[in-house]
């Protein structure tokens, strides 16, 4: 691509690596506008714009917020204070720990002797993909909450698995709803969301206040997370920080533990 070619939409998120919907998401919250519309409003990327989309994914996958990137690409004079938190936060192996959630949520386990593979698609969804599982595994098997998840996998069996996946479910539901009926976080109902979501994962291990924030945080980054929560995952991390606030947790100072 030279410095006067423009590409479609499509053919800007076949060269990143994202979703048409991601750059359209991006696009509506200024975060990468691409630099020239058609009378038709059709959106045509620049290759000034491919850069700032290859930066966007390095901050992203080093787990920095979006609204954060946007500060940075904006404003370069941040850019080592953010640099420093980020550095911070991967010795606390959130992005393992996020992904892992993945595992947990959606896929099976493959060493389960009476867990087949098309039970678990059937039981799972046509969504899931065994080779999610392996690459948890590769990633995070040495963590203390990838062994307590398996522990938990182990001792469940088909029947259990069903009634795991409809709490997911409607746990999503029940979040559109929420933010289509305008419910504020921090408000009862909201709270009571967050409780639920934070059921959902002291099933596999013990979760606090403060890793229910980082896992939420994470959410947002990841496309197969936004998909699993219907593309809710910013509202539910606002209703899951406001009630770990609630209980204590300084969001400006979120430990693992």
């Amino acid at each position: 691509m030279s410095e006067q070619d423009e590409c479609t939409v499509g053919e800007a998120a076949q060269y990143l690596g994202v979703s048409v919907r991601t750059l359209h998401h991006w696009d509506h919250i200024e975060l990468l506008s691409p630099g020239w519309r058609t009378y038709g409003n059709y959106r045509l990327y620049t290759l000034e714009d491919l850069k700032r989309g290859q930066l966007i994914l390095m901050y992203r996958e080093a787990g920095m917020p979006l609204n954060q990137i946007a500060e940075v690409l904006d404003g370069g004079e941040h850019l080592r204070t953010h640099l420093l938190r980020q550095k911070h936060l991967l010795t606390q192996r959130l992005d393992s720990v996020h992904r892992m959630m993945l595992a947990v949520d959606n896929l099976l386990d493959l060493q389960e002797e009476n867990m087949t593979t098309d039970k678990m698609r059937k039981i799972l969804g046509t969504d899931w993909d065994p080779k999610y599982q392996q690459e948890a595994e590769e990633r995070w098997g040495d963590t203390q909450e990838w062994e307590q998840t398996q522990q938990a996998m182990k001792s469940m069996t088909e029947a259990d698995w069903a009634p795991t996946k409809e709490a997911n479910e409607q746990l999503a539901k029940d979040l559109v709803a929420a933010e289509k009926e305008g419910v504020e976080p921090g408000s009862n109902r909201a709270n009571e969301l967050a409780e639920r979501h934070k059921d959902t994962v002291d099933r596999w291990y013990p979760c606090s206040y403060a890793k229910q924030v980082i896992l939420a945080r994470m959410y947002v980054h990841d496309e197969r997370f936004a998909a699993t929560y219907r593309y809710k995952t910013q509202y539910l991390l606002k209703i899951v920080e406001a009630n770990a606030q609630a209980h204590g947790v300084d969001l400006n100072n979120v430990p693992w533990g």
